[in-house]
């Protein structure tokens, strides 16, 4: 009786990880998806346009990485909607828009392509690792330019996420 007991527990917590698995490559499918649907190039298109991209990621962005079971990852992507966000609310960074989001499209496409295949993350792409790089001079002057515009919200650091 007692196998029996820990043999279904088991069964119960291998069909928890296949969903969860499942779930976590329907998240990569969606996040890269995303990128199909909302083209960012990097000359002649508008802004509006591109804005208008960039949003429609962030929003996938945002709600697929709670899937994503590999910590770094995880992180990763949702560092990515980030500096996507923060550009989008007027470009705090020394990218312009179509800038950073192309080069997010670029590491976004490493990072899964490495994860896919079982491989270790590698290091940022050139650009998009400048990026990383100046984060809290980026925060701070987005920080900076809401208090300024009269706002009292306090971003949270991406380390919270």
């Amino acid at each position: 009786m007692e196998d029996a007991e820990i043999a279904r527990k088991r069964a119960i917590e291998d069909d928890d990880r296949k969903v969860k698995k499942d779930r976590e490559r329907r998240a990569v499918e969606n996040i890269l998806d995303a990128y199909l649907q909302n083209p960012i190039v990097l000359l002649d298109q508008s802004r509006e346009e591109a804005v208008a991209s960039v949003a429609n990621i962030c929003t996938v962005l945002g709600f697929e990485q709670s899937f994503i079971l590999d910590r770094e990852l995880r992180h990763r992507i949702a560092e990515i909607g980030y500096f996507l966000d923060v550009v989008a609310a007027d470009g705090v960074v020394d990218y312009s828009l179509s800038e950073v989001g192309f080069l997010s499209r670029s590491e976004t496409r490493m990072l899964m392509g490495a994860w896919s295949r079982g491989e270790d993350l590698p290091d940022s792409i050139e650009g998009w690792r400048e990026i990383r790089n100046s984060r809290p001079q980026i925060e701070a002057r987005w920080q900076e330019q809401l208090r300024n515009a009269g706002s009292r919200v306090v971003v949270p650091p991406l380390s919270v996420y």
